[in-house]
């Protein structure tokens, strides 16, 4: 896949994440605008005021995990992004204390943690425990687990030609362990999703 083509597919990515949020607070204006009934201008307010918390909460995460790395990409920004992402849904994200290791292993990180998320869509904690040499994102939950065309990616099977917008997460993710000289591992196992990066030590 070339540069090009790789761009275009996370973008798409990007902008189908954030256009919902941004749509639900453009709707929630339009409706306190045309509704002279208080009771509804205040449900129309916090609509507006939920998607852009919403979008502001996702292009935080994003910005970490699709941009460039730079010295705001720490542990402890990343953990406050993705914490506030899933504060108010259905997946929880708890971090344990680490060693920083670095800018872009912290954006192979956020990565991670988004595609374990992914994994418990439907509801789930998300565990993080980094350190200097691995990197480890488990999701628990009812029904955890991968779909079919991201583990095309995982397991190395997938064409770049049949490459869509919603495998970009793992197909990035796997170009950063790669790119850090390691490897991203997965196992799926009953109500259980993990991702493990082996980090080379410095």
């Amino acid at each position: 896949m070339d540069d090009i083509d790789f761009g275009a597919l996370l973008a798409a990515r990007l902008c189908h994440d954030v256009i919902s949020p941004v749509s639900a607070a453009r709707n929630g204006i339009a409706m306190a605008l045309e509704d002279d009934d208080p009771e509804m201008r205040v449900q129309a307010m916090e609509l507006t005021a939920d998607g852009l918390a919403d979008a502001v909460d996702k292009l935080k995460v994003y910005r970490l995990a699709y941009g460039v790395a730079g010295p705001g990409t720490t542990l402890a920004e990343a953990r406050k992004a993705t914490e506030g992402l899933y504060a108010r849904g259905r997946v929880r994200v708890e971090w344990t204390a680490g060693i920083d290791p670095g800018p872009d292993a912290v954006r192979l990180l956020t990565n991670m943690v988004l595609l374990g998320a992914d994994g418990v869509a439907r509801g789930g904690v998300v565990s993080v425990a980094p350190d200097a040499t691995r990197l480890s994102v488990s999701a628990e939950g009812n029904s955890a687990g991968f779909a079919d065309d991201i583990l095309a990616v995982l397991e190395g099977t997938a064409s770049d030609q049949s490459i869509v917008p919603r495998q970009i997460q793992a197909v990035l993710a796997m170009a950063l362990a790669r790119r850090l000289g390691g490897a991203l591992e997965y196992s799926v196992g009953a109500g259980l999703v993990s991702l493990t990066a082996r980090l080379p030590s410095s």
